[in-house]
């Protein structure tokens, strides 16, 4: 039996908008990764990446020690994934043209950083782990943006927290770039707007759905 367009929408909603709230998971693999440390893991001036350090030898370069880097690492990759799963089944509640383009091109990059982000740790190679990390900051908060822009005209107050929640991260960005503020919660700042606002959407996505059982949905 050839499933309807409609119901093919409502599955696509429920994963994207189920892996979308699993990104929460996040958050916990952070606690659990620094708790397990054998010195205090201080937020308001390590690194999120001074989680996935892989190495414990004492040596300067590696003077950080996380027992359960695999963890946090498995959680950069995870959301990652959950990330591009999300926006590829959510897509069709953006309105099609350029903003929905823009937007998924922005979610995939923001994607693929954060997994890579897991993939090399920044212990095992500081300037590639940059390379390959700064993408996600930029372009997870520029989605946020496009999204709140292309959301405005039927969902308005959704679009505003959107919005917000970009500019935050913006802000974040900015203190980064400016070295204003202690690293570890000016990163926060930057990265942590987006992993909740994810959550959010894929929340009020699962809540919506029935909007896209619309036969004149676009």
């Amino acid at each position: 039996m050839r499933t309807s367009a409609p119901a093919r929408r409502q599955l696509a909603v429920r994963v994207g908008g189920a892996a979308w709230v699993l990104i929460a998971l996040y958050f916990l693999a952070e606690v659990v990764t620094a708790r397990a440390w054998p010195r205090p893991y201080r937020v308001r001036t390590n690194s999120v990446s001074n989680l996935g350090v892989t190495g414990c030898d004492g040596s300067a370069a590696t003077r950080l020690c996380s027992p359960l880097h695999a963890v946090i690492n498995s959680a950069f990759v995870l959301t990652g994934v959950l990330i591009l799963v999300g926006a590829v089944c959510l897509r069709e509640f953006l309105p099609p043209g350029i903003l929905r383009r823009v937007a998924l091109a922005l979610f995939g990059v923001a994607a693929v950083s954060a997994a890579l982000t897991g993939v090399v740790p920044i212990d095992v190679d500081a300037h590639l782990h940059q390379v390959v990390a700064t993408p996600t900051f930029v372009a997870r908060n520029a989605a946020m943006i496009v999204v709140a822009i292309g959301l405005y005209g039927q969902w308005r107050l959704f679009a505003l927290w959107t919005g917000f929640c970009g500019l935050v991260g913006i802000v974040g960005m900015a203190a980064i770039l400016l070295r204003e503020g202690p690293f570890g919660i000016t990163e926060r700042l930057a990265l942590y707007p987006f992993t909740v606002w994810v959550v959010t959407a894929g929340l009020s996505a699962l809540r919506a759905r029935a909007w896209l059982t619309s036969p004149e949905t676009p």
